[in-house]
């Protein structure tokens, strides 16, 4: 089993889409996958056609097999759950408490049950953070090609070493650009900056920026079943094959 944590330093760069699409393409390639949402925002549920009336999830049933909900995609997740304030703020001191809390229930699971658990996370450093990179044998930090994501290089790496300092089963780091733009100066600038500084840990592909992405969103489809053969779609079969490759390795 293999644990995956979608990390970023700042809102708004696709990462909860692109860990919902990635876990579809791991799942279409014949793996068991479970994709676990631990960012308060519960925004999984609408990628993965969760009933939106459906307030269960992680905070108050955990990490079991009786929380594991079924997609139509053949994903199995546990969505964040709709809470109160006073039930997140229960739960993020919880956390705080037990940092091994993420990575006890999903041991609990099984190790053979799945081949690939993902993790989305809120941007940022947080609790949510921690319990991820705590659990995770690998780090997928999604990045926009633009100097605001640059930036967060430094930071975001630091909180990476700091969660996983002394651990013998974390594989490392990879930075993944999303929504790619085909024609931007700058956009090109920043990924050739990328390439330059960290050559070593960058995904051998990026996700270009395609309109059917939100349009899949908008049917709470994932694009891989919404528009299989457009751009973004093959970028990120590409990526979940790199996945794969590098995991058997």
């Amino acid at each position: 089993m293999q644990i995956i944590a979608f990390i970023s330093g700042k809102g708004g760069v696709g990462k909860t889409t692109l860990a919902a699409n990635i876990a579809v393409a791991l799942a279409q390639r014949r793996k068991k996958v479970l994709l676990i949402d631990l960012d308060p925002q519960n925004a999984q549920r609408f990628h993965l056609s969760m009933d939106p009336d459906e307030i269960a999830g992680l905070v108050r049933e955990g990490i079991a097999s009786t929380s594991v909900f079924d997609s139509p995609f053949n994903v199995s997740f546990i969505p964040f759950g709709r809470v109160t304030e006073a039930e997140l703020e229960d739960f993020e001191a919880q956390l705080k408490l037990n940092p091994q809390w993420v990575a006890d229930g999903v041991r609990s699971l099984g190790q053979y049950v799945y081949d690939f658990v993902v993790l989305d996370t809120p941007p940022g450093p947080s609790v949510y953070l921690q319990q991820a990179l705590t659990a995770a044998h690998r780090a997928l930090v999604v990045l926009l090609a633009d100097a605001a994501s640059f930036a967060t290089i430094e930071k975001i790496s630091s909180l990476v070493e700091e969660h996983t300092a002394g651990r013998d089963d974390f594989q490392g780091m990879h930075f993944l650009i999303n929504q790619m733009p085909i024609n931007s100066k700058l956009g090109h600038q920043v990924r050739s900056a990328l390439y330059a500084n960290y050559a070593s840990q960058l995904v051998p592909a990026s996700i270009h920026r395609d309109s059917r992405v939100s349009q899949a969103l908008a049917f709470e489809r994932p694009v891989l079943q919404y528009e299989p053969g457009c751009k973004a779609s093959l970028d990120i079969q590409y990526v979940a094959d790199w996945i794969i490759n590098s995991t058997e390795q």
